[in-house]
């Protein structure tokens, strides 16, 4: 457990202190402590090698609707050898709230610059930019508005992921609904949204706990912020967009996409480490593990590189390094489980059944015509090489189109829906695949398991000719797919509108 015994910010500290690193516009620097009260924010950027992308980012800072008065964006420059710091100190010769820290050597971590910005950083409010993404106009005023408003820590917003083929939303239950003075614990599934994207705290809980990120190459975000929610008193959530990340197809040198999965669980298992010797209030502990236990490790296997790798006992090798840190635990881990498909599969791995915990991810990932069977009202998968009770799975929802019709420039589609929490069903959403912010909310009703929507035409002419999922949601934040055809359109003001099968076999929705 080195990772426990370590002072995180030992490393910051002393490249201060020795001052190894060159600056442009330094924060402390006379003039700077003349105007610093008028600071609000300070955005702290790590970067290195981000030629291609820093300009958009420094950009996105400077068209804050916040003011560049009232920001300052510091970027830590771990040793880049290409332009990086020569467009950098473009900026910062004509901005004087752009500011160059550029470290002598590489630090090999991501968290060693970030706790460099964050002992520089001098203003009341904190956030985390990376060096290839970039900020919504707006996402700044928004979150210091919060802040200012409650007291609170801590605020989160909307994060966007960016690909070549569309848009999505990242941890969209952190940011489905406006929330204020509540306990992190509070709201569902937060410990999953663990990145320091749309993120802005209090820069002083931070210096009096002595948060700081770890000397990791991976895995830094979740020690960091599950410290900052073990200490955080209230914080609050909103609905607006904040902060774009960037997965378009040029950025191919992302972090993100180059590295070793296997190293990235690895680093996983040094944060339930750290965890575990905390001493955590058990409310804290099972919150925080269960995040790392099921959506981290068992995801892992829920994916093609796991089925269709070769080495699956490199893989195994570091999960039984993990069922280890359970035995210690009070309670059972795998009742902390959201996913009934992760808690039988590991179930089964616990008791030596490698080959069905292996056949039940490939049937998982492969087999593309699932057989759902309805057991007390309640949808299962039906695993066909099982046996028994364990042959079927609960699924937390389903729902299946039955059909539609067309009348009078007004769809109406109908469906089937099955699950636990069908009362809880709050929209019925058409959204954009590439613009997640172009959707409309359908008028519905349920009755039982049978349900249905409707679709005024008029109320799409505001909608680009494109494709569209549609989406239930329930327990505010949770989506699911409609499954099946229908093949029903409708031609209105020279566009066509039509529902039709995606290739995952789900309702999709295109207008042309």
């Amino acid at each position: 457990m080195a990772l426990i015994d370590k002072n995180f910010n030992e490393k910051a500290m002393n490249i201060i202190k020795h001052k190894q690193y060159m600056s442009v516009n330094h924060p402390g620097g006379m003039m700077k402590k003349l105007f610093k009260n008028k600071k609000l924010v300070t955005v702290v950027t790590a970067s290195y090698n981000a030629e291609d992308f820093i300009g958009k980012t420094i950009q996105s800072v400077l068209d804050q609707t916040l003011g560049e008065d009232k920001i300052n964006h510091m970027i830590i420059d771990d040793g880049s050898n290409d332009r990086t710091t020569e467009i950098v100190r473009s900026y910062a010769k004509v901005h004087k709230n752009i500011i160059l820290i550029e470290l002598n050597e590489n630090t090999g971590s991501p968290g060693t610059p970030r706790n460099i910005g964050i002992e520089l950083a001098e203003t009341e409010f904190i956030t985390f930019l990376d060096a290839d993404d970039w900020l919504h106009p707006e996402g700044l005023q928004h979150l210091v508005s919060i802040l200012q408003e409650t007291g609170d820590e801590y605020v989160v917003g909307k994060t966007i992921k960016v690909e070549k083929n569309g848009e999505s939303i990242i941890g969209e239950f952190a940011s489905v609904k406006e929330r204020r003075q509540i306990s992190p614990f509070d709201v569902p599934h937060f410990f999953y949204h663990m990145g320091p994207t749309a993120k802005m705290m209090r820069r002083d809980i931070l210096i009096e706990n002595g948060i700081r990120f770890p000397e990791m190459k991976f895995g830094e975000d979740k020690l960091f912020f599950s410290d900052l929610f073990f200490c955080a008193k209230s914080v609050s959530t909103t609905v607006k967009p904040i902060y774009f990340v960037n997965r378009l197809e040029e950025n191919q040198s992302s972090l993100t996409r180059s590295t070793d999965v296997l190293d990235k669980r690895r680093n996983d298992l040094e944060v339930i480490k750290y965890i575990q010797s905390k001493n955590l209030p058990l409310h804290m502990q099972k919150t925080a593990l269960t995040r790392i236990y099921e959506y981290d490790f068992l995801r892992t296997f829920d994916s093609q590189l796991f089925v269709k790798s070769k080495e699956k006992e490199a893989f195994f090798e570091i999960f039984n390094d993990v069922i280890e840190t359970t035995k210690n635990l009070t309670y059972d881990f795998l009742e902390e489980f959201k996913t009934p498909f992760y808690k039988v599969a590991t179930r089964l791995y616990t008791e030596g059944r490698r080959e069905d915990f292996i056949r039940m991810f490939t049937w998982l990932k492969q087999e593309k015509d699932k057989t759902y069977t309805i057991l007390n009202g309640l949808p299962h998968f039906e695993l066909p090489f099982l046996e028994g009770d364990e042959r079927f799975i609960e699924v937390p929802m389903v729902a299946w189109s039955t059909g539609g019709e067309v009348k009078d420039g007004v769809f109406r589609q109908t469906f089937s829906i099955y699950g636990a929490d069908v009362a809880n069903v709050n929209a019925i959403l058409i959204r954009n695949r590439k613009k997640v912010d172009k959707e409309i909310s359908c008028e519905f009703s349920i009755h039982g398991n049978e349900g249905s929507f409707v679709v005024q035409a008029d109320e799409m002419d505001h909608l680009d000719r494109d494709l569209y999922t549609v989406f239930v949601r329930y327990n505010e934040y949770k989506l699911i797919n409609i499954k099946i055809l229908p093949d029903e359109r409708i031609i209105h003001n020279q566009k066509e509108y039509k529902f039709y099968a995606t290739k995952a076999n789900n309702l999709g929705f295109s207008i042309k």
